[in-house]
C-alpha cells in the first residue's frame, strides 16, 4: 500500500491543476520515452513503467502545456510517489531513498 497521495494540486501560471497518478500514466503513453543520448542537458528524470522521461514534458502533457522547471516537476511528481532519477556525471542514480 502507498503512503503517497492519488493526487496532488499545483498552481503552475496563472492555473490551478490537479494531476493524479493515472494522468501521468496516460500522459507517459502518449509521449515517446527518452533515450541515453536524450539525457544530455537534462539532469532529473521521472521512470513511468519501462520507460524513463523528463518531468517538464510529462506535466506540459498533462496540464496542456503548461510550463515548469525540472526541479519542480521532480518534487511534484516525486510527491506522488513515482521512481526519481538523476543524471550524474554519466551515470543515471535512483534518488527514491536519498533526500
Amino acid at each position: 500500500m502507498s503512503t503517497h497521495p492519488e493526487s496532488v494540486t499545483r498552481t503552475i501560471g496563472s492555473k490551478t491543476h490537479t494531476i493524479t497518478r493515472r494522468d501521468i500514466h496516460a500522459a507517459a503513453a502518449r509521449l515517446r520515452s527518452l533515450h541515453q543520448n536524450d539525457l544530455r542537458n537534462r539532469e532529473l528524470f521521472i521512470l513511468v513503467g519501462s520507460g524513463l522521461y523528463y518531468g517538464p514534458d510529462l506535466i506540459a502533457e498533462v496540464t496542456g502545456g503548461a510550463q515548469i522547471d525540472g526541479r519542480e516537476a521532480y518534487d511534484l511528481l516525486g510527491s506522488l510517489g513515482l521512481p526519481l532519477f538523476r543524471w550524474d556525471w554519466g551515470n543515471l542514480k535512483d534518488t527514491r531513498n536519498a533526500k
